[in-house]
């Protein structure tokens, strides 16, 4: 696979932006200290709907780069979990930040700030390889 800017920078700029704005709905609770909210959970499952419907397109015209870029990117919030949980360096704060605070609405249902470290990257590359192989089915599918 060539490495184009064509086909990664529209799927790192929707993950940026999405990032961001779940980091920006969930932070002050998170900042504060507050177990997660009803509102943060509403802002949880939308920000995994964003990586399940961004998915859909990527699947449809077969995109490889889409596959290798939620690999490389849900593989890096497994190893910032995993540090945040068994090495919490100062330095990690930042990842850590950017993978569990837009999935902070899951500790509602999980309970357990730790589990959801270990937890969110999981979540998010499952929903993005269902929204990957949504566009898969919907492409393989012949009108009748």
């Amino acid at each position: 696979m060539v490495f184009s800017s064509k086909r990664w920078f529209p799927i790192f700029l929707v993950a940026f932006v999405l990032t961001m704005v779940a980091i920006w709905m969930n932070a002050p609770g998170v900042m504060a200290g507050y177990p997660a909210t009803a509102f943060d959970l509403l802002v949880t499952v939308c920000f995994f709907l964003v990586w399940f419907l961004v998915g859909i397109p990527s699947g449809i015209k077969g995109e490889g780069a889409f596959l290798v870029f939620i690999g490389v990117y849900w593989g890096l919030g497994l190893v910032a979990g995993l540090f945040a949980v068994f090495a919490p360096y100062e330095e990690l704060l930042l990842f850590g930040i950017w993978y569990s605070v837009p999935a902070h609405g899951l500790g509602l249902l999980l309970g357990s700030v730790t589990l959801l470290k270990l937890v969110a990257p999981f979540v998010g590359l499952g929903v993005s390889l269902m929204g990957y192989g949504t566009g898969r089915m919907l492409r393989q599918k012949e009108p009748a």
